[in-house]
């Protein structure tokens, strides 16, 4: 491939997701960055190499890998953290195949978002450098408000990587073919990162594309393949501040059991009740909700009411369905819940069918903790 036009000269050349998680996992065990590399026997610049980025962590081979991840578990890093470092490598991957492909020339065939179904904790770092906060695992484990002098709040992209970035996002965004099983999740992957961008224009190309696709596969209500694209070109908007297009999506297409239990699925699959791998979103339509646990969700959603309004109101939809689903989830939860849900009438923010599922849910909530 041609590197006119490109950031990087390939995707092993980027490291900057897994060069800041090493630090903190580094950080996380006590040690300098001259204590490591004299536990690791290698030298400082190496670890300083690392931790920047200039070294890619991908470049190295996979036996090397992991042998200095099991030397990090011997020196008392968490597990969680350690899973954190694998995957900010296959959040490089992305990056960096974005970094490594000419302005224009993003081609959809093969594209690592069209491949399998990214997870929260990937999603996440791969947005960071974008715009997403960082991980709540990192935030935990951080040092950096002891450290001395300017410190990055998490990897960086300069201003000309960062467009570059997105710009890669658009165009395979809309070269995607909606015909197939992979070009709908490419597009819907790529409308979801790009969404973390905050650059002007954003919301309007994202709000383009919802138009397009709409007139293009007309989406029946319930769950179709197209349904996941839909559900996430509405949480792309709504972070970018638009929450109607939320409210449509839930008003034409949240309604009947199908759409109502892929929504579930959706969840579960990002919240981690479901954690196999998915290679395609064809999970999300044909997974039964009772094949999950729940805990996690429930907690996830309740903890949720609150702030940006579109996802407010479909986390309110999606705790009333979970919970006329699966009433017993609701017992652990309901003493809070139940203040949230009095806050948010009395608040008075949410649309009026946000409103009825919150008294419905109220009243469901009192019937589960009673059985």
């Amino acid at each position: 491939m041609s590197t006119r036009g490109t950031l990087t000269s390939g995707t092993s050349s980027e490291g900057r997701v897994s060069g800041y998680v090493f630090k903190i996992v580094r950080e996380s065990t006590g040690r300098t960055q001259q204590q490591l590399a004299a536990d690791l026997r290698v030298s400082t610049a190496a670890i300083q190499g690392w931790e920047s980025g200039r070294r890619p962590l991908m470049a190295m081979p996979a036996g090397q890998f992991l042998a200095l991840r099991s030397w990090l578990r011997h020196l008392g890093a968490t597990p969680a953290l350690l899973r954190t470092l694998t995957q900010a490598l296959e959040a490089d991957h992305i990056l960096g195949h974005a970094l490594a492909t000419p302005r224009r020339a993003a081609d959809p065939d093969g594209h690592p978002l069209g491949s399998w179904v990214l997870s929260r904790p990937l999603t996440v770092l791969t947005a960071w450098p974008i715009g997403a906060k960082a991980p709540e695992i990192l935030c935990q484990s951080s040092s950096a408000a002891s450290r001395r002098g300017p410190v990055p709040a998490g990897p960086v992209l300069s201003a000309d990587e960062r467009r570059h970035v997105v710009e890669h996002l658009q165009h395979v965004a809309e070269r995607a073919r909606s015909s197939d099983p992979d070009g709908l999740l490419l597009k819907r992957q790529a409308y979801y990162l790009a969404g973390y961008d905050s650059s002007p224009g954003i919301r309007q190309w994202l709000e383009t594309m919802r138009r397009a696709d709409q007139a293009r596969l007309r989406p029946p209500a319930g769950w179709s393949p197209a349904w996941p694209l839909a559900r996430s070109t509405a949480s792309a908007l709504t972070r970018a501040g638009d929450p109607e297009p939320m409210r449509r999506f839930l008003h034409d297409q949240m309604t009947g059991e199908t759409a109502e239990t892929a929504n579930l699925n959706y969840w579960a699959f990002w919240t981690g009740e479901l954690d196999e791998q998915q290679t395609s979103d064809e999970f999300i339509g044909s997974t039964s909700p009772l094949s999950w646990h729940g805990g996690q969700l429930v907690r996830h959603l309740a903890g949720r009411l609150h702030g940006n309004i579109g996802f407010t109101e479909l986390n309110i939809r999606s705790l009333h369905t979970l919970i006329r689903v699966r009433p017993a989830l609701a017992r652990p939860v309901s003493g809070d819940l139940q203040a949230t849900i009095t806050r948010l009438l009395d608040e008075d923010q949410v649309s009026a069918p946000a409103r009825r599922e919150l008294e419905t849910l109220r009243y469901g909530i009192a019937i589960a903790h009673q059985t």
